[in-house]
């Protein structure tokens, strides 16, 4: 991942009559990032989504994707992302492959690069077996996946995908974690929304946490939990003598809220990298046989919780 931002909100703003939904917002996503967009229903995520992806003009503030504009130049933002919102249409009497290619053509992709990114799209969400049905005779699921592959058949550096996973079965939200992974490895930057938290932590490296369309809380998942008050949480794993750890690790101020399962433990921790390597050197050297040291990825939803309270 790139330290370079690629999308860059500068006091984003957006008013419906006497409704403000979305709040002077302004924040940078490094290049190849995948940022989790996060909040209650009503909180301004699918208005973010549609200013960034140059699809609503801000009331106030602008956007830049990749340098460009999103007030000035809304064409030239539109030829670097795909964009998938929460509800879309999809033309039913096409076929899969045949949508695909309308979409590719309106990209002004030559013949040749069309059916490659076409058959890539198609494999990267396992509809390569459904290319000749018809689209309205595909399940909800089905149809889901159609829409990431049109997102994807540009093979754009940026996606903004509004729930992407729904309608999706857990086998499908697997595969699609995967996905992200996979594209945010080759340099792609991502945002998506979506009210599965849990598997947000699975691929996202950033979150931005929205309320009542003000920006709560954003930057790297670790860090937004650390802000939370929520600690770090670091799991303990050792063979026998975690009794013994627990005593070790009871007299010191930073290490809160130890529970033991087994030989395993967990508690969180107020301190810095430093202070963690000396919690570790301070076990080994009481002959305490450590077999995992080390702090728990993710954190998104520990975070919102903390933040955002009984808001849901």
């Amino acid at each position: 991942m790139s330290d370079k931002a690629y999308v860059c909100a500068q006091g984003l703003r957006r008013e419906f009559g006497e409704t403000l939904a979305v709040r002077d917002i302004s924040f940078d996503v490094p290049e190849g990032a995948v940022l989790a967009l996060v909040g209650p229903n009503g909180a301004g995520k699918s208005t973010l989504l549609r200013m960034l992806a140059a699809l609503m003009e801000p009331t106030r503030g602008t956007a830049l994707v990749g340098g460009v504009d999103v007030r000035r130049h809304p064409r030239g933002v539109h030829a670097l992302l795909g964009f998938l919102p929460d509800f879309f249409g999809l033309y039913e009497s096409l076929t899969v492959e045949e949508y695909l290619q309308y979409f590719a053509r309106a990209y002004g992709l030559g013949e040749f690069q069309r059916m490659t990114r076409v058959r890539e799209s198609m494999e990267a969400v396992r509809l390569s077996d459904r290319r000749a049905q018809k689209v309205g005779e595909l399940s909800r699921g089905m149809r889901q996946r159609l829409g990431i592959a049109r997102t994807l058949v540009h093979d754009p550096p940026l996606l903004l995908l509004d729930e992407p996973a729904s309608g999706l079965d857990p086998e499908a939200r697997h595969e699609l974690q995967g996905l992200f992974r996979g594209l945010a490895a080759k340099g792609k930057t991502l945002i998506v929304s979506s009210h599965i938290l849990a598997e947000l932590e699975d691929y996202c490296t950033h979150v931005a946490m929205l309320s009542r369309g003000e920006l709560v809380a954003f930057g790297p998942v670790n860090e937004v939990r650390r802000s939370s008050g929520r600690g770090r949480l670091v799991i303990l794993r050792v063979r026998g003598e975690i009794e013994k750890a627990g005593e070790i690790l009871g007299r010191r101020d930073d290490v809160t809220d130890w529970k033991i399962a087994k030989d395993e433990g967990r508690f969180l921790f107020s301190g810095d990298d430093a202070g963690l390597a000396q919690i570790l050197k301070e076990l080994v050297g009481a002959g305490v046989p450590v077999i995992h040291f080390g702090e728990e990825k993710g954190g998104i939803q520990d975070a919102y919780l903390a933040l955002m309270g009984g808001e849901g």
